[in-house]
Order: structure tokens, then C-alpha cells, then sequence
């Protein structure tokens, strides 16, 4: 059903480039390959497929259908042409304007974010890779690897990536964890966006682990009302964090800068 062109990503397993022969539309193939895959991984493939089958948002990838054929578990998804945030934030020389960010990035990825945990979705793992743009630069969501619905089990694993990752989601395994941390993801993107590296980056020297978010510094030209949203977000106690409903209604996001 589908002709692979090129490869456009490889983690696990690999990403390609495909075209679906019957309707001639462009679509991305996340190939596991088993033989790689640890026995103790496969239930978290499954998990992905069944999770990342029932979302239905414009601002989240499709997973349209996914097949084992031989040695092979493959992922047919909504081929995003215009990449990655991570390669695009690149091509702006690192840094994004607070227009360009509230709007392009921060408002529709809150929509995809409310959506999720409206859902039970928790994604996990928040970053700049993992966020894409299609033809029109509609953004979208995507890798559900890691994700989890909160209706159905506990989040304890600590699953992510480090710099994204609230000290909830660190500390004590058999402590469970909330959607929060994907607020607390939020504002590291936030920050990440318009300053050139992450809170927690050891490029900044800004924030050691298991400081308090008080020591985060800001350039002198970011507005009061992005401080005041990124500084929500990273807050110490994930019970006293917006959730995403309430981003949404922040004057930085309603207002553009």
C-alpha cells in the first residue's frame, strides 16, 4: 500500500518518507524492527498504538493505521513536510521573537494540550523534536512513545527527557505524577524558544537541579507577561501550576507578547 522514499529520522527504529499508492498522499512510517526492540519494550509499542489511534485534533499527528509485517511493527502517520521545531528554531538562529512564539508555537501547542489531557493523555516528553509543522505550518504534536492515559494507570516511570523533566518526575519512582509535568515541559519550551538554551541547560549556569525556579533569569528585553508565564509553568509544586486551560487564558498567549 505504501512506496518509502527516504529516510527522515532514526531512533529506535526509523521514520521514512512514504507515499500512499492509493490515494497518493504523503505519509510518515515509524518502523520498529523487532530485532532491536527489548522484550520489555513491546508492551509500550502497543501501548503507543492504542493511545495514539483515538486522538482527533488539528494540532496532533494522525496515526492512521499501524500492521506487524515480518519483522517489522509499522506506524502509518500524517507526514509533517516542513519538519521539526528543533531544525526550524535552528534556521532562526536559535532564538524565536515572543510574537513568533506565543503565536505560532505556544497557543496551538496548548490547544493540542488541552485536548490531550482532556483526554487522560499525559505526553511525557515535551520538546522542541517532537513538535512539527505541516505544509500550511499548522503545528502538530507528535511521538506518543512514551505517552500514557492517566484514566487507565498511574504515572510513576520516569519517562522523558532530563532538561525537560520537573523534579517530581526525578525524585521518588513510586511517587505518582500528573499531567503537570507536561505544563512544567511547557514552560521549559517557552523559555528554550526565546532564550537560546534550556533552564536546566548547562550552558545557562542559570539553575543547578534542585534549585528553585526564583533563580531563573530572564533577558532584560523579554516582556513582564512572558516572565509571569514561564515562571507559572515552573513552578515548584506541580499542584499550584495553570493547567493548560488556563495557559490558554494568559495574557502573553491572548495578547501576543
Amino acid at each position: 500500500m505504501h512506496t518509502c522514499a527516504r529516510r527522515v529520522l532514526q531512533l529506535l527504529g526509523s521514520v521514512y518518507k512514504a507515499t500512499c499508492l492509493r490515494s497518493g498522499m504523503p505519509v510518515a512510517l515509524k518502523v520498529y524492527f523487532l530485532a532491536k526492540v527489548p522484550r520489555n519494550v513491546l508492551h509500550m509499542i502497543k501501548r503507543e498504538i492504542e493511545l495514539h489511534h483515538q486522538l482527533v485534533h488539528p494540532n496532533v499527528i494522525r496515526l492512521y493505521a499501524a500492521f506487524l509485517e515480518g519483522d517489522r511493527i509499522v506506524l502509518v502517520q500524517e507526514y509533517a513536510a516542513r519538519g521539526d521545531l528543533f531544525h526550524l528554531l535552528r534556521q532562526l538562529g536559535g532564538r524565536m521573537t515572543e510574537a513568533q512564539v506565543s503565536e505560532l508555537v505556544m497557543r496551538p501547542f496548548l490547544e493540542a494540550l488541552v485536548y490531550l489531557h482532556s483526554q487522560g493523555i499525559c505526553h511525557r516528553d515535551i520538546k522542541p523534536e517532537n513538535i512539527l509543522y505541516n505544509d500550511n505550518w499548522v503545528l502538530k504534536i507528535a511521538d506518543f512513545g512514551v505517552s500514557i492515559n492517566l484514566n487507565e494507570e498511574r504515572a510513576v516511570t520516569r519517562a522523558g527527557t532530563v532538561d525537560y523533566m520537573p523534579q517530581e518526575n526525578k525524585d521518588n519512582a513510586s511517587l505518582a505524577y500528573t499531567s503537570a509535568v507536561d505544563v512544567w515541559a511547557a514552560g521549559v519550551l517557552s523559555y528554550e524558544l526565546l532564550v537560546g538554551f534550556t533552564p536546566m541547560s548547562a550552558v545557562s549556569q542559570f539553575m543547578a537541579t534542585a534549585a528553585s525556579t526564583r533563580t531563573l533569569h530572564f533577558p532584560a528585553s523579554l516582556s513582564p507577561a512572558s516572565r509571569d508565564f514561564i515562571l507559572a509553568t515552573l513552578c515548584d509544586d506541580p499542584g499550584d501550576r495553570p493547567t493548560a486551560q488556563e495557559l490558554l487564558r494568559h495574557p502573553w498567549i491572548n495578547t501576543g507578547c
